[in-house]
């Protein structure tokens, strides 16, 4: 038997609202890299990588890219690195990416270097060492967020520009059971002020974004 083909036919089951759950339980025993799913985060999100690009419509990756790439997001900061948080198997920019999923970097075609890590910990980057940083659908699934906050403030140059993306309605039923963190538009702007970001929030097509400037003293 094809333990790992069926185990990806039921996530695609799954994904469309079939009551697979049981069965890909114990599919997964089978399947290396699928063993633990779903509780173990870390095998959730790699099992989440094969589906990832039938999850977010194009409307909304067009949205998205538009946003980060367009005036009120990066301003062209051209070749100068970007560190995208938590990348998952698709960034909206040229990256270094950072996730703790092995399937999820190894899916993402955009990045100049993959980085694997645990976002609950501190970021294992240099002081200053990005011109900006991006987190797309992120911080939902971030217990420490504030932890966070600071770690991508360190990280980022004087002047540089976080951007952070977040769904405005509810996500999907599934991956609701790994949200940790579920804060208002207006919590999530004062977690950002309160860090220390010089912050521009607006909501479009049903998205949320704020646009974070550091401005620390050099």
């Amino acid at each position: 038997m094809d333990y790992e083909g069926e185990f990806l036919k039921g996530l695609i089951e799954l994904q469309y609202g079939g009551d697979v759950v049981e069965e890909l339980k114990k599919l997964s025993k089978n399947v290396s890299w699928a063993k633990g799913w779903p509780e173990d985060n870390k095998v959730f999100w790699n099992a989440e990588a094969f589906m990832w690009n039938n999850k977010i419509s194009k409307e909304k990756k067009e949205v998205i890219a538009g946003e980060l790439n367009g005036s009120k997001g990066l301003n062209g900061l051209g070749e100068e690195r970007n560190l995208d948080l938590g990348c998952g198997a698709y960034s909206y920019v040229r990256s270094v990416g950072f996730d703790f999923s092995e399937k999820m970097l190894q899916f993402n075609d955009n990045l100049v270097e993959r980085v694997k890590g645990d976002l609950e910990q501190e970021l294992p980057f240099d002081k200053d060492a990005f011109a900006s940083v991006t987190a797309v659908f992120l911080f939902n699934y971030i217990k420490n967020y504030e932890q966070l906050l600071l770690g991508v403030k360190r990280v980022l140059k004087p002047g540089g520009v976080f951007m952070m993306v977040l769904f405005g309605g509810e996500v999907n039923e599934w991956q609701r059971q790994k949200e940790v963190s579920k804060l208002n538009f207006e919590e999530w702007r004062k977690c950002l002020k309160d860090v220390g970001f010089e912050v521009e929030s607006y909501k479009k097509e049903g998205l949320w974004f704020f646009k974070c400037v550091n401005r620390k003293i050099i």
